[in-house]
């Protein structure tokens, strides 16, 4: 274990250096995280400050992060601000500020943005906005207006009532979709309803986990020349970014990613970073914070490094020599999980304590 700290907007010690350092030396630099806590967007900003990427990878779609990179790009301040208070909360994580700074960071630095998720259960909105101002069809744009108004107004029931439907998981919205696939569509529309189509089957099916992760490593491969040869950065939840085994049973994007850079005589770097105590935010708007707690949840798995964590410094964990401890059987770990992490990251990094990441205020 080496520790760093916070200072000037950056960081300083062993910790960081051995980081930075790590990071400079791989394209393929896969950072698992805790979500919804402002820690977390001021570390990879600290990291882009040092490190150029040429591409950013992250969990959303690929309409979303594209109509968003264009807005950072295109618009004045003012209209930009105007733009994220209309649909700032379907950005998922980056409806909130340090997330959506980061963003801002990173496509005024020249870094392409790349999503790969599903679209969110309420960005149907939003990708249906622009469609809307493309199509050629007059009753797809009907279908597009229709879809975006009643996502809206079935967004803004929910966050009173959290048993009303979101309009993605209608009957109406199905009947919509297949009323759009009918019509004479661009080329950019028919893929975009098929996505639309695809994602609210995601969130219908309980069992869909699997065809979520086949989505994502699909959305991922497609762009492949796009990050060929290039400097790569990946900002998901920690789940997903294992080099190996999943945490959730599955060949997940870390492993693709492993297996990408292994094919070009490559190594790619793993990192997971969460916190110990403080507060996360809640996905909603006007919800409670929720409490960080080491002993709940699913990383309490971890304690034994969290027992290693009593100071406020940021704990810094090398895992290889674990990993090896582990691999030739001088290390037993009866938890399935923690042998995955060990295996699956090349560090682990611990915050002391977590704050809540913040919504942009409303005038």
């Amino acid at each position: 274990m080496t520790t760093f700290s916070v200072k000037n907007q950056s960081f300083e010690g062993k910790g960081w250096d051995t980081i930075v350092s790590k990071v400079q030396k791989s394209d393929f630099v896969l950072i698992g995280e805790d979500h919804f806590i402002n820690e977390i967007p001021f570390f990879f900003s600290a990291l882009t400050n040092k490190v150029k990427f040429d591409n950013f990878f992250c969990e959303i779609d690929p309409y979303s992060a594209k109509i968003i990179e264009s807005k950072i790009k295109n618009l004045s301040d003012t209209q930009l601000r105007n733009y994220v208070a209309d649909f700032g909360n379907v950005f998922s994580f980056y409806a909130f500020d340090p997330e959506f700074n980061l963003l801002k960071q990173l496509v005024n630095s020249k870094t392409s943005i790349y999503g790969t998720d599903q679209i969110l259960l309420v960005a149907d909105r939003l990708v249906c906005s622009e469609l809307k101002l493309k199509t050629k069809n007059a009753k797809a744009k009907k279908i597009y207006e229709n879809i975006e108004n009643k996502s809206k107004s079935y967004f803004a029931e929910f966050l009173k009532d959290q048993n009303k439907p979101f309009f993605m998981k209608t009957v109406e919205f199905e009947s919509e979709i297949k009323k759009l696939l009918l019509l004479n569509l661009s080329q950019e529309e028919k893929e975009k309803a098929e996505a639309l189509q695809l994602t609210a089957k995601i969130y219908n099916d309980e069992d869909s986990h699997h065809l979520r992760i086949q989505l994502m490593k699909s959305n991922l491969m497609k762009v492949y020349p796009e990050w060929k040869d290039k400097k790569n950065l990946f900002k998901f939840g920690a789940n997903h970014l294992a080099k190996g085994e999943s945490l959730l049973k599955i060949y997940d994007i870390g492993n693709l990613v492993n297996n990408v850079a292994d094919s070009e005589f490559k190594n790619s770097l793993h990192i997971m970073i969460l916190g110990k105590s403080g507060t996360q935010s809640s996905p909603f708007q006007g919800f409670p914070d929720e409490i960080v707690d080491e002993n709940s949840g699913s990383f309490k798995l971890l304690k034994p490094f969290f027992d290693h964590v009593n100071s406020n410094e940021w704990s810094c964990f090398d895992m290889l020599p674990l990993r090896m401890a582990l691999e030739n059987g001088k290390l037993i770990v009866k938890d399935v999980k923690l042998a995955r992490i060990i295996k699956g990251y090349d560090y682990l990094v611990i915050i002391p304590k977590v704050t809540a990441s913040k919504f942009p205020k409303t005038e």
